[in-house]
């Protein structure tokens, strides 16, 4: 075992998000490495890490990503599907997933993504052209499942043809 090795520690998402919080909280910012596959194709573990920034029930959009926190104690990365403001709640969904979650009360609301760095490259979450992409990617949710599967059967084909091919879905 290296001395790299012996100086990594695992630690609890509840533990990591309350230093989290913490930062936030004093205006900052904090990047996390995305963990799980319910925000595909748009944020693919171990590839992609985003910015979280500190955000308030009045400010979330539609289509933006936030951070939330269950009333199970799990945290949660996923898009803004709905909000309601008069009935004060908001839902909403995994880019891989079907299933909508909510309501959800804006005390469980903790952050909220602002930017994505992938391979060395930051992307800013207000781009016209990702508002574009994910207005589209809401549209599609009642097709999602079948558009992803097509998706990697084109890969596939493409792979077969071409070894060398290489596309991030």
């Amino acid at each position: 075992m290296s001395d790299l090795d012996s100086e990594l520690k695992v630690m609890k998402a509840v533990d990591i998000f309350s230093i989290t919080n913490d930062i936030l909280n004093q205006g900052g910012q904090a990047w996390i490495t995305v963990t799980g596959m319910s925000m595909y194709p748009f944020l693919t573990e171990g590839r992609d890490s985003v910015e979280l920034s500190k955000t308030s029930f009045a400010e979330i959009k539609k289509g933006d990503i936030v951070l939330i926190r269950r009333l199970t104690g799990a945290y949660v990365l996923h898009r803004v599907l709905k909000i309601q403001r008069t009935k004060d709640c908001f839902y909403m969904i995994g880019d891989a997933q079907q299933w909508i979650e909510g309501p959800l009360a804006p005390e469980q609301l903790q952050a909220v993504v602002t930017s994505i760095k992938r391979k060395g490259r930051v992307i800013r979450c207000d781009s016209k052209l990702l508002k574009f992409c994910v207005s589209i990617w809401l549209l599609l949710i009642p097709v999602r499942s079948k558009t992803l599967k097509c998706a990697r059967l084109a890969k596939r084909i493409a792979k077969k043809i071409n070894p060398k091919f290489n596309v991030g879905f």
